[in-house]
């Protein structure tokens, strides 16, 4: 199903397919025009993240310079946000944050507003005992709120997630971005 080219790019080979990256603080400063040239057609930035202790709201430190960069050289940019949401209120309290950080910058998202929700089992994180109901709502509800803002929403899992995590039957009105480390897709939807 995936193939890699002489950029050493993953391409779906059964539909259309394009590189992209997903930055965010840990790749620090970056040359955007360098990236564009290389062929990657689209970013996913960082906006911030829902610390794992401390439950506090937290900007990427490099979002307001990846979102400037990337304007300024026209790639196509969406957003995702790292959260530690417990419930359906702290993932809208997270929506309205990502809908107020992307505020000037509407008309370059042209890609979707992603919720990056991933379970730590480190003593003292918040999500190590989340269930499965609870995070298909919470999922749901900051995904309602990124679309009534007028985004494009978009959930990220991994496949462990996709199995035990959450009921993607109730999630299909939004497109998945699937974190797959495998060259064989197995994935049923």
């Amino acid at each position: 199903d995936f193939q890699y080219d002489r950029n050493n790019y993953l391409y779906c080979l059964r539909q259309d397919s394009f590189p992209g990256v997903d930055v965010s603080a840990f790749q620090r400063d970056i040359d955007w025009q360098q990236v564009k040239d290389s062929g990657i057609r689209f970013a996913m930035l960082r906006l911030g993240y829902r610390g794992y202790e401390s439950g506090k709201l937290v900007e990427d430190e490099y979002i307001q310079r990846n979102l400037e960069k990337t304007k300024e050289v026209g790639m196509p940019i969406g957003a995702y946000f790292f959260s530690q949401a417990l419930t359906p209120e702290e993932a809208e309290e997270e929506a309205y944050y990502v809908v107020e950080a992307l505020e000037d910058y509407r008309e370059f998202i042209t890609m979707p507003v992603v919720f990056d929700w991933e379970r730590n089992r480190d003593e003292g994180s918040r999500s190590a005992n989340m269930d499965r109901r609870t995070l298909t709502d919470l999922s749901l509800t900051f995904l309602e709120t990124i679309e009534m803002a007028g985004y494009d929403a978009m959930i990220y899992f991994n496949p462990f997630m996709s199995r035990n995590l959450l009921y993607l039957q109730e999630l299909t009105d939004y497109d998945f971005w699937l974190a797959s480390y495998t060259e064989t897709m197995d994935f049923p939807f």
